[in-house]
């Protein structure tokens, strides 16, 4: 997970991947999500199909076949023209939304629970959102692939036969950067999701790679190997002059944005020889600060949500295992949350990744990469294969 290369050594095989549908949940939960019947009533049963799949897969409800429930949702209509009513235990109709001029059956299932999520929850939702991640496809390359929120649609977007990694989205989704690895180098690459065309975003001599995007676009944060070290930089994303923000003979690696765009959360081992998580200012300068309040002999793979959550992978005895803290507004520190029952639940693996309901991440286990329920400690294998998968990375909501 820390050292730049070691993600990439992975075992020979074809991808042949494969969504699993089964939901386990590892302990009771504390707080249940609320119970919801979804009676359909659309001309177009794949789309009823579809959209009652979405809600089982959201995460934010548990889905009855019949009886009573906290939500009774109906539908009537096309698949071009339907209308969506959200009604309390008693019948009584909340909110009613129409959607029309859909594109296909996923885009209106997936819009249509996302607008009951927003109506119920106020939140964005989860189901118009993708996760590109890496995968193996001989012994000695990996490509890119993305697939929908409940792992369906899996499609590979990049055949360069060699490898690609660290895929990480820009933030408005239109588009992520990753790690080629050429004969003898490694450039940072943006693939354009709408043209599905690549282009380098660097090529300095050395290590190129933990390519980010600030939330505005405007920045780059990457991972150079210059002068015999291994750094943290910034550049104008459609390039101009480097900005060296570490400099040490320790190793950098891993830099994640926080939601305001104007602070940088990274590994490095410059303190004690193990990699822990700092944070700096990249505009400012100065020096970095190590987030204190976090667990963890070892602090690797941070992801920020967008509301201020820390999600990272611990190292705890032996073992890399997921773990949650809520950052002070400097990002100086964190309070460790629990995840799911009493703060129990266990879940080992790499490279967590929020989606954007704050809620799930993404986490690689086993090379497989499952999504995790932080609130209520339940996990679902997401995607699967005889080759390895990893390095997911949840997407914005794409609109």
């Amino acid at each position: 997970m820390f050292l730049l290369t070691a993600a990439v050594l992975l075992a020979a095989s074809l991808p042949c991947l494969a969504q699993s549908g089964g939901i386990v949940v590892t302990a009771e939960a504390k707080n249940a999500n609320p119970t919801l019947v979804f009676t359909g009533g659309l001309s177009d049963l794949s789309l009823s199909a579809k959209i009652l799949s979405d809600f089982k897969y959201c995460g934010w409800f548990t889905v009855l076949s019949s009886g009573t429930a906290a939500y009774q949702v109906s539908a009537k209509g096309s698949l071009e023209d339907f209308t969506v009513t959200v009604a309390n235990g008693a019948g009584v109709a909340m909110h009613s939304f129409r959607i029309t001029d859909s594109k296909d059956v996923d885009a209106a299932a997936h819009t249509a629970v996302d607008t009951v999520l927003n109506k119920v929850f106020g939140i964005q939702g989860i189901c118009r959102s993708k996760i590109v991640f890496s995968a193996s496809t001989s012994s000695k390359n990996r490509e890119i692939f993305i697939c929908d929120f409940d792992g369906t649609n899996i499609k590979q977007l990049t055949k360069h036969n060699t490898l690609c990694v660290e895929p990480v989205w820009a933030p408005d989704g239109k588009s992520f950067v990753f790690s080629f690895y050429g004969p003898s180098y490694t450039n940072l690459v943006q693939y354009n999701m709408e043209t599905g065309l690549s282009r380098r975003l660097t090529q300095y001599g050395g290590i190129n790679a933990g390519g980010s995007l600030s939330p505005d676009g405007k920045t780059l944060a990457m991972i150079l190997s210059r002068n015999n070290q291994v750094d943290l930089y910034t550049r104008p994303t459609e390039g101009g002059t480097l900005k060296q923000l570490s400099a040490s003979k320790s190793v950098e690696a891993s830099p994640r944005w926080s939601p305001d765009g104007k602070k940088l959360c990274f590994v490095s081992d410059a303190k004690s020889g193990r990699p822990v998580l700092c944070v700096i200012d990249p505009f400012a300068g100065g020096k970095a600060t190590e987030i204190s309040g976090l667990v963890g002999s070892e602090r690797v793979a941070p992801s920020w949500s967008s509301d201020n959550k820390l999600a990272y992978c611990a190292k705890i005895n032996r073992n890399y295992e997921l773990r949650v803290a809520k950052l002070s507004a400097d990002g100086k520190s964190g309070v460790m949350e629990e995840i799911g029952i009493e703060g129990n639940n266990t879940f080992q693996g790499e490279d967590p990744s929020w989606a954007p309901d704050n809620r799930h991440v993404t986490l690689t286990v086993n090379g497989a990469i499952y999504v995790i329920d932080t609130r209520l400690g339940a996990k679902r294998k997401l995607i699967s294969g005889s080759g390895k998968v990893g390095q997911s990375n949840w997407s914005p909501i794409l609109k």
